[in-house]
């Protein structure tokens, strides 16, 4: 039996190793293609001529991405389906951050109306209106 869970052990050890290697390959192969591209550069030349308000705006898309990107993690992991229904919401307004500033104003607008103003009340509505035993029953908990 010891045996066994020895072979499990270093089975499971290989196997990580083995799935790290690949993801240092796929993602050391992408930060290639991207640190030898002509657009990071440009990046690069424009932040290091100390143009300040283009690094703002990188630092501040950046934090929004970052943000936005912690948000939809929350919905997929969030066990209460109220948080993630807000969570949900977050994404949303951080997707109309992301397009406004990229000078889409009217799609940033029209996401936060339709998106956030019709969609996300509806599903807090309807997870807000079911019974609360079909909630109990589904995660134990409310």
């Amino acid at each position: 039996m010891a045996e066994k869970s020895e072979k499990n052990v270093i089975r499971s050890i290989f196997d990580l190793v083995v799935i790290l290697l690949a993801l240092g390959v796929v993602f050391g192969g992408l930060a290639l293609i991207i640190f030898l591209s002509p657009w990071v550069q440009t990046v690069l030349d424009r932040i290091l001529s100390l143009d300040i308000r283009y690094a703002i705006q990188l630092l501040a898309f950046l934090v929004i991405a970052a943000i936005m990107v912690f948000l939809a993690a929350m919905v997929v992991y969030s066990k209460n389906i109220v948080h993630s229904a807000l969570y949900l919401l977050g994404c949303f307004a951080s997707v109309a951050a992301i397009y406004i500033f990229l000078n889409a104003t009217f799609v940033g607008v029209a996401q936060v109306l339709v998106y956030i103003g019709a969609v996300g009340v509806l599903i807090l509505f309807a997870v807000m209106l079911t019974r609360k035993t079909i909630v109990e029953e589904s995660h134990g908990e409310l």
